[in-house]
Protein backbone atom coordinates (compact mmCIF):
# COMPACT_ATOMS: atom_id res chain seq x y z
CA UNK A 1 0.00 0.00 0.00
CA UNK A 2 3.04 2.36 0.74
CA UNK A 3 4.68 1.95 -2.46
CA UNK A 4 1.55 3.00 -4.31
CA UNK A 5 1.13 5.66 -2.43
CA UNK A 6 4.58 6.72 -3.21
CA UNK A 7 3.61 6.07 -6.91
CA UNK A 8 1.23 8.41 -6.94
CA UNK A 9 2.95 11.63 -5.35
CA UNK A 10 5.89 10.68 -7.61
CA UNK A 11 3.32 11.46 -10.65
CA UNK A 12 1.82 14.53 -8.78
CA UNK A 13 5.43 16.22 -7.85
CA UNK A 14 6.65 15.40 -11.24
CA UNK A 15 3.76 16.53 -13.33
CA UNK A 16 3.74 19.33 -11.12
CA UNK A 17 7.25 20.11 -12.10
CA UNK A 18 6.30 19.65 -16.10
CA UNK A 19 7.67 15.93 -16.85
CA UNK A 20 5.81 13.84 -18.77
CA UNK A 21 5.85 10.75 -17.35
CA UNK A 22 4.73 7.00 -19.13
CA UNK A 23 3.83 3.72 -17.16
CA UNK A 24 5.51 0.76 -18.63
CA UNK A 25 3.27 -1.83 -20.00
CA UNK A 26 3.02 -5.25 -17.38
CA UNK A 27 5.61 -6.20 -14.92
CA UNK A 28 7.92 -7.36 -16.45
CA UNK A 29 10.55 -3.98 -15.79
CA UNK A 30 12.58 -3.00 -13.37
CA UNK A 31 11.60 0.67 -13.63
CA UNK A 32 8.49 2.16 -12.04
CA UNK A 33 8.11 5.12 -14.73
CA UNK A 34 9.77 6.72 -18.01
CA UNK A 35 10.20 10.31 -17.28
CA UNK A 36 10.58 12.66 -20.37
CA UNK A 37 12.82 15.33 -20.19
CA UNK A 38 12.98 17.24 -23.22
CA UNK A 39 14.51 14.67 -25.90
CA UNK A 40 15.63 12.47 -22.95
CA UNK A 41 13.93 9.25 -21.59
CA UNK A 42 14.98 8.22 -17.86
CA UNK A 43 14.10 5.08 -15.95
CA UNK A 44 12.85 5.58 -12.52
CA UNK A 45 12.25 3.30 -9.74
CA UNK A 46 10.14 4.50 -6.72
CA UNK A 47 10.84 3.90 -3.51
CA UNK A 48 9.17 5.08 0.08
CA UNK A 49 10.33 4.90 3.48
CA UNK A 50 8.29 5.32 6.97
CA UNK A 51 10.52 3.45 8.86
CA UNK A 52 12.49 5.02 11.38
CA UNK A 53 15.14 4.03 13.89
CA UNK A 54 18.12 5.47 15.68
CA UNK A 55 16.94 8.74 13.74
CA UNK A 56 17.61 7.09 10.34
CA UNK A 57 15.17 5.70 7.74
CA UNK A 58 15.55 2.57 6.23
CA UNK A 59 15.17 1.37 2.99
CA UNK A 60 15.39 -1.88 0.83
CA UNK A 61 16.45 -0.81 -2.06
CA UNK A 62 16.29 -4.05 -4.06
CA UNK A 63 13.67 -5.98 -7.15
CA UNK A 64 12.53 -9.10 -6.52
CA UNK A 65 13.28 -12.27 -9.15
CA UNK A 66 12.05 -15.48 -7.91
CA UNK A 67 12.00 -14.28 -4.13
CA UNK A 68 15.13 -13.54 -3.91
CA UNK A 69 16.18 -9.94 -3.69
CA UNK A 70 19.05 -8.47 -6.21
CA UNK A 71 20.52 -5.30 -6.40
CA UNK A 72 19.79 -3.12 -9.09
CA UNK A 73 22.00 -2.47 -12.22
CA UNK A 74 22.70 0.56 -14.64
CA UNK A 75 21.28 -1.49 -16.80
CA UNK A 76 17.87 -1.72 -15.18
CA UNK A 77 17.06 1.58 -13.81
CA UNK A 78 18.65 5.13 -14.45
CA UNK A 79 17.44 6.79 -11.29
CA UNK A 80 15.78 5.88 -7.77
CA UNK A 81 13.56 8.57 -6.63
CA UNK A 82 12.55 7.71 -2.85
CA UNK A 83 10.12 9.64 -0.96
CA UNK A 84 10.44 9.69 3.18
CA UNK A 85 7.04 9.82 4.17
CA UNK A 86 6.86 11.47 7.54
CA UNK A 87 9.06 14.10 6.47
CA UNK A 88 7.61 14.28 2.87
CA UNK A 89 10.94 15.00 1.36
CA UNK A 90 12.16 13.34 -2.13
CA UNK A 91 15.71 12.10 -2.71
CA UNK A 92 16.66 11.29 -6.58
CA UNK A 93 19.08 8.93 -6.96
CA UNK A 94 21.25 8.42 -10.20
CA UNK A 95 21.21 4.66 -10.33
CA UNK A 96 25.54 5.08 -9.29
CA UNK A 97 24.54 5.61 -5.60
CA UNK A 98 22.35 2.51 -5.39
CA UNK A 99 24.57 -0.48 -7.71
CA UNK A 100 25.13 -3.60 -5.41
CA UNK A 101 23.11 -2.09 -2.10
CA UNK A 102 19.84 -3.67 -0.98
CA UNK A 103 19.70 -0.84 1.88
CA UNK A 104 19.83 2.59 2.03
CA UNK A 105 19.83 4.44 5.29
CA UNK A 106 18.40 8.70 5.20
CA UNK A 107 19.32 10.89 7.89
CA UNK A 108 15.85 12.61 9.47
CA UNK A 109 15.87 16.33 9.58
CA UNK A 110 17.96 17.64 12.78
CA UNK A 111 19.61 14.51 13.04
CA UNK A 112 23.11 15.80 13.67
CA UNK A 113 25.21 13.99 11.79
CA UNK A 114 26.29 14.88 8.17
CA UNK A 115 23.44 13.19 5.72
CA UNK A 116 25.36 11.81 2.71
CA UNK A 117 22.56 12.01 0.61
CA UNK A 118 21.79 15.84 1.32
CA UNK A 119 22.79 16.38 -2.57
CA UNK A 120 19.88 14.49 -4.01
CA UNK A 121 17.50 15.86 -1.33
CA UNK A 122 14.55 17.19 -3.59
CA UNK A 123 17.05 16.74 -6.65
CA UNK A 124 14.44 16.86 -9.94
CA UNK A 125 16.93 19.15 -11.57
CA UNK A 126 19.79 16.11 -11.94
CA UNK A 127 15.99 14.51 -14.94
CA UNK A 128 16.83 17.50 -16.74
CA UNK A 129 20.71 16.40 -17.60
CA UNK A 130 21.60 16.05 -20.97
CA UNK A 131 22.78 12.50 -20.55
CA UNK A 132 20.13 9.98 -20.90
CA UNK A 133 18.34 8.22 -23.94
CA UNK A 134 18.19 9.82 -26.79
CA UNK A 135 15.05 10.01 -29.11
CA UNK A 136 13.70 11.98 -31.84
Amino acid sequence: MQGELGEVAFMHKATSLGFPLALPYGHLHRYGFIVESEKKLWRVQVKTSSFMKRGLYRLCIYNRNNRAGHAYTASEIDFVAVLIVPEQTWYILPVREVLERQTLLFRSKGYPRIDPYAYYREAWHLLREPDGFTFG
